[in-house]
């Protein structure tokens, strides 16, 4: 992977984790009694697997 190939998906991925971030917010907030519209443990999950991918492009980069 080149260096600006990283850097896009870098970007990529921090918008996908400040999306995550929102809905993730989103689905925790709900009235008792009432379902949430999206598994908050599912986007957990998926925001934990992002964050990983995003810490180690971060270090392929650097050691760039």
């Amino acid at each position: 992977m080149k260096l600006a190939e990283a850097l896009s998906v870098r970007a990529d991925l921090q918008k996908r984790i400040s999306q995550l971030k929102t809905r993730l917010k989103d689905s925790s907030k709900v009235q008792e009694g009432d379902e949430p519209a999206e598994s908050v443990q599912d986007l957990r999950g998926e925001l934990d697997d992002c964050l990983a991918q995003l810490e180690e492009l971060i270090f392929r980069i650097n050691k760039t």
